[in-house]
Formats: C-alpha cells, structure tokens, sequence
C-alpha cells in the first residue's frame, strides 16, 4: 500500500490563497518524488487544486479546531508520511492543534521537504534567515507548515474527485467576539502584512516614517525600513527587511527613498507588486520594481496621501442615498 500525504487548504470565493498555494505545490512535488498518494482536506468551499489526487474532503467550517480533528481522524490510518498547511493563520493554527492531537513534530516555515533513509527532512530558515536548519522527523505524520517564499510550480489542470462531505465529529460553539481593534502599521507584524511601506536613508528621519506611518494606515498596511534606517535609530529593529532582518512577501511593496542594495531586495523581492519612489532614476531599486517614481519622497508621499483621501471623500458621497442630508 503506497503512503499517503495530506493537504490542508482553505477554499474561498477567489480560489486558494497564494500560502496554501505554496503548500499545494511543495506536497505535490514531494509526492512525486516518493511515489506517495495525494488526499486533501478542504475548508470552508470546494476549490480544485491542481494535480491528481487521490481523495478529498470538504469541511464547511473554518475552525481551527473541526478542522485538526478531523485531519486526525484521517490520519488514523497511519499511512500518513506528512500533513502540509499553508502558512496561514487558520492553517498555522490547524496544524499546530492536529501535531497536539497525534503527537507528532510540526515545524513552520519550512522550505524544502526530502525523504532521506526512511526519514523525513525538514529545511528551514535559521539564524533571521541568514542560514538554513535542516530537522529531521522522529515521528510521523509531520506537520508541515509550508513558506509562503517557496517557488510555486507551473499551473497544472485539476484531476481532483468530488470531496465527501465531512460533518465535524465535535461541534464547538462559536467563540464570543469580547472586543475588535485594528493594528497600526507600527504594530502590525511586518512579516504577515499584506502592505508594506518600507523606507529608507532616503526618508530623511523619524518624521519621515510618521509620515510612512500615515499611508501606511491609509492602505491597512505595516511599516518597514532598511538596515541603514534602523541603525540611524529611525525606526525599530523589529520593521527591518532584508538579510539581516525580516523576510516578507506581501502582495504590496512600497520602497520609499531606499536605493535597493542586496542585502535588502533579499528580503523583498518576492513580492507580489514592488512600487518604488527614489530621486535617482538610476538606483537599484528600479530594475525590480513594478512601478518607479523619481521625486522627493517627501513630497510624493503626501501627495498620495491626499489623493487616497480625496478618493475615499468622493466615494462615500457617491455611496449616499438621493435626498439625503448633507
């Protein structure tokens, strides 16, 4: 009997996230490899996954919880070699409570998966991400929590079978909403935002990034800065990007007033839209970006700034019934 490898993703309106994209792709190729079965658990809507696969199941809920315990009951088998999720915060969640469950190593952030004499090896990032660990699993199934970093193989045509409904064997009663806060670009952890405003030597100083800050908050994003403006004493340690700092991949970058030297593009440029703005037409920066402006970050900021509000201004009022007050 070939062993097995389940899959764990969330299926939404517009298809899979990118991060549970990077799963699907990484646990194919390690089925090819080892000539392994390929099952799916799917949450929330059915969704097809590319590749063949050999049995799927759809769990209409997205807790956390239904969804470890009923990995769990798949896995019971034990012809399980690995369970990979996305590095998302449902599939982080899943697949730290299942690990609990079958008392099997989970390791997060991983980049590349082998089977090595009758073992699973694991490689990570280590040492902020200037070297890589490989972990080796004593016990399976493992848990792996893929990168969200990882290249994602060419698109392939879904050969997926209808998914058998799932009723969670242990129904949880919903959680109780206590109180509901938004994150500012200060707190929000640069890693796991979608939109990063990044600055560099370029801002000219701390009043520059509180004004990073505020269009930061105006696109619901997090700020980030360069190695150069965080040992200026500009920003904190925890907004670097780059070699020596935080590895991100946001689906917005802004890289305001930061030349793009390597040990920061390093950190970047796996992300999904890089924007630009720099005085030098002739900076690094510009050769990965997808939109570049030459001018005065100090100047060209306060304008988005304006026009972002400008937009929103006319939005709400064309959003106002006829004949209301004004």
């Amino acid at each position: 009997m070939p062993a097995r490898v389940l899959v764990i993703v969330e299926g939404g309106p517009s298809g899979l996230d990118r991060r549970d994209n990077a799963a699907v792709s990484m646990a194919r190729r390690f089925a090819v490899e080892t000539g392994a079965e390929l099952d799916a658990l799917v949450s929330g809507a059915t969704v097809a996954l590319p590749g063949t696969w050999s049995r799927a199941w759809l769990l209409a809920a997205t807790d956390a919880r239904a969804i470890a315990a009923e990995a769990a009951a798949i896995t019971a088998s034990g012809e399980h070699m690995a369970v990979f999720t996305g590095e998302t915060p449902l599939g982080r969640e899943a697949g730290g409570r299942l690990a609990v469950r079958l008392g099997c190593p989970v390791v997060a952030g991983v980049q590349a998966v082998r089977m090595q004499s009758a073992a699973l090896h694991l490689t990570r990032p280590a040492v902020a991400g200037t070297r890589s660990a490989t972990l080796v699993a004593l016990k399976l199934p493992a848990i792996v929590v893929v990168s969200a970093d990882i290249a994602v193989g060419e698109p392939a045509p879904s050969a997926m079978p209808e998914p058998s409904a799932l009723v969670p064997a242990h129904l949880f009663d919903p959680p109780e909403l206590l109180a509901e806060t938004r994150l500012s670009p200060w707190e929000m952890d640069v890693a796991e935002a979608e939109v990063v405003v990044a600055g560099g030597r370029g801002v000219g100083g701390p009043e520059g990034f509180e004004l990073l800050g505020t269009l930061a908050q105006r696109l619901g994003g997090a700020v980030g800065a360069t190695r150069v403006a965080v040992d200026l004493g500009w920003v904190s340690r925890d907004r670097q990007v780059g070699l020596t700092g935080r590895t991100v991949s946001p689906r917005f970058y802004l890289a305001c007033g930061i030349s793009g030297a390597i040990h920061h593009a390093l950190g970047m440029r796996s992300s999904g839209f890089i924007a630009a703005i720099n005085t030098d037409a002739r900076c690094a920066i510009f050769s990965i970006a997808n939109a570049s402006v030459v001018g005065d970050v100090r100047e060209v900021v306060p304008a988005l700034i304006a026009e972002i509000d400008r937009r929103r201004a006319l939005a709400a009022t064309e959003r106002e019934p006829v004949g209301s007050a004004r």
